[in-house]
């Protein structure tokens, strides 16, 4: 790979990655006022649903980034990485557009009878069940990607992709979310590790 095309490449990483972990932050502050009930509903979840949304394709361009930086022992890992991050953001991107073009705005005229089996987030909703297997594969993805990566960034994606195992456990007991919380310090800390990696490679 050329000089140029190498730094194009890290820019491209590191945006991609910061953008993930803004579109986290901004999610993770709308949830965090929702359940302190500083907001008043729907806007609440027009501010989560919508961060949620760019958040996906951003957080799989970073996974293409480091794809493109990986060495041929790397590659394994990230590509399976990518699947994974494939899967999470086609799921839950068809959970998000559905709340903020159809769920949203029926409620808001008062036309949603009818609509309520494509709401979410609650337990046993359709639309909540896709949602947290999307979100268990963010978390199989940042596992896989953790051994390709050394030090701190490691150590973030590993523990990361252990909260597979309470989100895939609010299936049966949705108040395991509280277990899956610390999500909300440690993806935006794993992105930002991640952007500033692609920047030491600038």
């Amino acid at each position: 790979m050329s000089g140029t095309l190498e730094k194009v490449m890290s820019q491209f990483g590191k945006i991609s990655a910061g953008a993930a972990c803004a579109a986290s932050i901004a999610y993770g502050v709308a949830q965090i006022l929702q359940v302190a009930g500083m907001l008043p509903t729907p806007l609440d979840r027009f501010l989560i649903f919508a961060p949620s949304l760019v958040l996906a394709p951003c957080f799989v361009l970073a996974l293409v980034a480091a794809c493109v930086h990986a060495s041929p022992s790397q590659r394994i890992w990230r590509f399976s990485a990518l699947s994974f991050a494939l899967l999470y953001a086609g799921l839950v991107s068809v959970v998000y557009v559905s709340q903020l073009g159809v769920v949203l705005p029926r409620e808001l005229s008062g036309t949603g009878t009818g609509f309520e089996i494509v709401g979410c987030c609650s337990f046993r909703q359709p639309m909540t069940v896709i949602d947290l297997l999307g979100y268990i594969y963010m978390s199989l993805a940042m596992l896989l990607l953790a051994p390709s990566f050394d030090g701190r960034l490691r150590l973030l994606l590993t523990l990361n992709g252990l909260l597979a195992i309470p989100i895939f456990l609010q299936l049966f007991w949705p108040a395991l979310i509280w277990l899956a919380a610390p999500w909300l310090i440690l993806f935006p800390a794993a992105m930002l590790l991640l952007a500033f990696h692609f920047h030491g490679d600038e």
